[in-house]
């Protein structure tokens, strides 16, 4: 091996002198120029800072945001607003405007919220702080015009510097009445959700469709908005009167305090069209606040209700229940109209039938009694309605037989919804023809045994005494829209046709004698003929000595313009308990208020009305067998 092999051998430059200092001057002219953009950069910042923050905002959207439509109105038949909305604002703060430009816009902006809605300026200060970047903000909810205008005066005077500060529209419905018609009107809730009523039913009406609203800041952050507005909703005009719907309720707070009852149902309405006047369950609910239950609960009750879901849930939907649709229960003898009409026109009754009433009638194991224990004796048709005698109705129901008389329930619309525009309507429960053996039929004659609602019954009679047509009772008349058109009007529908003319006249002529002098007495109104037929069913376990009471009445009784039914559960009243006179009473009392107001005015003189008291011009044309106590068949 060679001795050059293990010297080592001498390494090169890599990075010459001449190379060395190229670099450093490199570097020097890098230092330089970052020097340079620092000191421009500081420089435009000193000068055009204010202009450069402000493009950069002018880009940015302040808001893109939903414009509430305005709910349509609910309305009485005469124009009356029974439903509307009032508009406030919400206040909405843009912190990242506001603190923007070093807080140049903070003071001023601080100064006139706290000026046009008394705010602490503190507090508003925190919120500028802690959310710093944050474009909306609601500041305060609710705010009437007059502070908002008061806002906008001084935005207005101190344009330059008041910033960061816009307003949402709002809609809150309000009810001028109160609780007038709590049940058939509905309320909002707090979430704009509809409930009950005609609020509920007719929500796809009442609502409208939101429009939208963006918008955003020009160089000199002024605001620039952009705006597609909302469609609002129709206005519901309902068939309820306000006057009519006054007197009723004042009627029943009345009762309630003199005498008072577990609940109790008015319904008036017009025979000849369904139209709905007034319609009350007990006392109503306040519709601006409709969960408030102090007017139902004392204050210990509410505190012990307290926040229990189950219980409170309970005492609200118990509060906002409506008796005349949500309810049922057995008619008593108001359904005896119903049966003799039955009896008429399958010509097994007519009105000079008769028929004894020892009092008593034994069926199978059981003792059916009549109102009067001690028997009625020999009647006629119509004297069985005016004294209201079960055997009567027991003997026509036997004739009509099982099969016949379930027909005629299904023919006067029971067991069944009526088609009422209003939510939760009930169908009643009836016994099936087939499970209508004596004793059930019996006493299903006269109104026992079976359920029916307070809008089924009233629908049902209205038919009877109108002419023979079943109307399809209802709440609303017509429906506007925004631009005044109508987009809907209730037709009046005829759903059937119940009786012949030869059975209204007889229980035109029957029912006002039973006001003029049977059962019904009370519910005379003097000036006026008033037709109609009295109720007293016992209610759940018969030994419990419980009891419904109710009237259902026509005026004038001739040609019924108004059909009013008055339904009182458990009258508070240890000699009256069971007694029709408080529903006779009571209704009287509404019709004297009501009638004049419905353009039916007291007669003077002597008016001919049209109706025989003597019964001699009805013959037996539905060839019915005149009976005697002496026949078998006329026995009971």
């Amino acid at each position: 091996m060679s001795s050059n092999s293990t010297r080592p051998q001498k390494r090169k430059k890599i990075l010459t002198r001449k190379m060395q200092v190229r670099f450093i001057a490199v570097f020097g002219i890098v230092i330089l120029a970052f020097l340079f953009l620092i000191g421009r950069v500081v420089f435009l910042k000193q000068k055009h800072g204010i202009d450069y923050s402000n493009a950069v905002l002018s880009h940015q959207s302040y808001v893109n945001t939903n414009i509430p439509y305005e709910r349509g109105r609910i309305t009485d038949r005469n124009g009356t607003v029974l439903a509307k909305n009032v508009v406030t604002y919400n206040v909405i703060l843009d912190p990242g405007v506001v603190n923007a430009n070093n807080g140049m816009y903070v003071d001023a902006t601080v100064k006139a919220i706290t000026k046009a809605f008394s705010l602490n300026a503190s507090d508003i200060r925190d919120i500028l702080k802690n959310n710093p970047k944050s474009s909306y903000y609601i500041l305060l909810k609710g705010r009437p015009y007059e502070e908002v205008s008061a806002f906008k005066k001084l935005q207005e005077d101190n344009h330059k510097y008041v910033k960061g500060v816009w307003f949402e529209t709002v809609f809150t419905r309000v009810y001028p009445y109160g609780s007038l018609a709590s049940h058939v009107i509905g309320f909002v809730n707090n979430d704009n959700s509809a409930g009950g009523g005609i609020e509920l039913q007719y929500d796809s009406y009442l609502s409208g469709k939101p429009g939208r609203e963006s918008g955003y800041y020009d160089a000199e952050l002024n605001l620039i908005k952009k705006t597609w507005p909302a469609e609002d909703g129709d206005t519901i005009v309902s068939t309820i009167d306000v006057a009519v719907q006054t007197a009723v309720e004042n009627n029943i707070k009345r009762y309630n305090v003199e005498t008072g009852c577990k609940n109790i149902g008015v319904l008036v309405m017009n025979p000849n069209n369904g139209e709905i006047y007034a319609m009350a369950s007990n006392e109503g609910f306040d519709l601006n606040n409709p969960r408030d239950l102090s007017a139902f609960y004392s204050a210990e009750e509410i505190a012990e209700i307290g926040s229990d879901g189950a219980r409170l849930s309970e005492a609200l939907n118990a509060m906002w229940r409506n008796f005349c649709v949500n309810d049922t229960f057995e008619p008593g003898s108001t359904f005896k109209c119903i049966t003799v009409s039955a009896a008429l026109e399958e010509g097994v009754a007519g009105a000079k039938n008769t028929y004894y009433c020892g009092g008593v009638a034994e069926l199978d194991t059981y003792k059916i009694h009549c109102n009067n224990r001690s028997g009625h004796g020999l009647l006629d048709l119509e004297h069985s309605l005016m004294r209201s005698c079960n055997m009567a109705m027991i003997d026509i129901a036997s004739k009509l037989g099982r099969t016949t008389f379930r027909s005629y329930q299904d023919r006067f619309g029971l067991g069944r919804k009526t088609g009422l525009d209003l939510p939760g309507e009930a169908k009643g429960i009836l016994i099936d023809a087939q499970n209508l053996n004596e004793v059930e039929l019996a006493t299903s004659s006269f109104g026992q045994g079976f359920n029916v609602t307070m809008v089924q019954m009233a629908a049902a009679y209205s038919s009877i005494v109108n002419g023979g047509y079943y109307y399809t009772p209802h709440v609303v008349k017509k429906i506007v829209n925004a631009s005044g058109a109508t987009v809907y009007e209730a037709k009046n529908t005829i759903s059937a046709r119940t009786v012949s003319k030869y059975t209204v006249d007889f229980m035109r002529r029957a029912t006002l004698s039973t006001v003029e002098g049977g059962t019904a007495t009370p519910a005379k109104v003097k000036g006026y003929l008033v037709g109609g037929k009295t109720g007293t069913a016992q209610k759940g376990r018969r030994a419990d000595g419980k009891y419904i009471v109710s009237f259902i009445g026509s005026v004038p009784a001739d040609n019924p313009q108004v059909v009013i039914y008055v339904v009182i559960d458990e009258v508070n009243s240890e000699t009256l308990y069971n007694s029709s006179k408080p529903a006779t009473t009571l209704a009287s009392q509404i019709l004297q208020e009501i009638l004049p107001h419905l353009g039916l005015y007291p007669s003077e003189g002597e008016i001919d009305y049209g109706v025989d008291y003597t019964g001699e011009e009805f013959d037996d044309e539905h060839g019915a067998k005149v009976e005697g106590p002496e026949g078998d068949e006329g026995k009971n």
